[in-house]
């Protein structure tokens, strides 16, 4: 497998993993009955509900961008890992460095995924709590 290939690979399960979250919200927004002033819910409510929903876009938000920083910065030191093998004097030696490059690629694409879900856990549990306290 090619570094191209494996990059390739790496954000295609990026891509997946972040649709896969997506449809995980929004299954689990449908879930919530969504109290507003038609339903005769208290104007206060939706007032804190719309401020406590900006506040946890926001800081999500911010999490997600601090997320993309740390992938990148990652990819880039994977690639200067990758280009030193490029002048291996042996092919076993290619092959035990690009083994090296694929392990840590897996290594932080399993460490990234855990990561997203427990922040997706995280924000769940704020939002249960919000709905418990209306």
């Amino acid at each position: 497998m090619t570094p191209d290939q494996m990059f390739e690979s790496f954000r295609k399960a990026s891509m997946s993993s972040f649709q896969l979250q997506q449809e995980m919200l929004k299954q689990w927004s449908q879930q919530f009955p969504w109290p507003l002033n038609a339903t005769g819910a208290p104007v206060e409510w939706a007032q804190q509900f719309q401020k406590r929903w900006a506040e946890f876009t926001t800081e999500w938000l911010n999490r997600q961008r601090e997320s993309m920083e740390t992938m990148c910065k990652v990819a880039i030191q994977l690639i200067d890992l990758a280009s030193r093998f490029y002048e291996s004097k042996s092919p076993d030696e290619y092959r035990r460095g690009m083994e090296e490059v694929r392990t840590k690629m897996f290594e932080v694409f399993k460490d990234q995924s855990d990561a997203q879900l427990r922040d997706f856990q995280k924000t769940a549990e704020k939002w249960f709590d919000v709905f418990a306290k209306a």
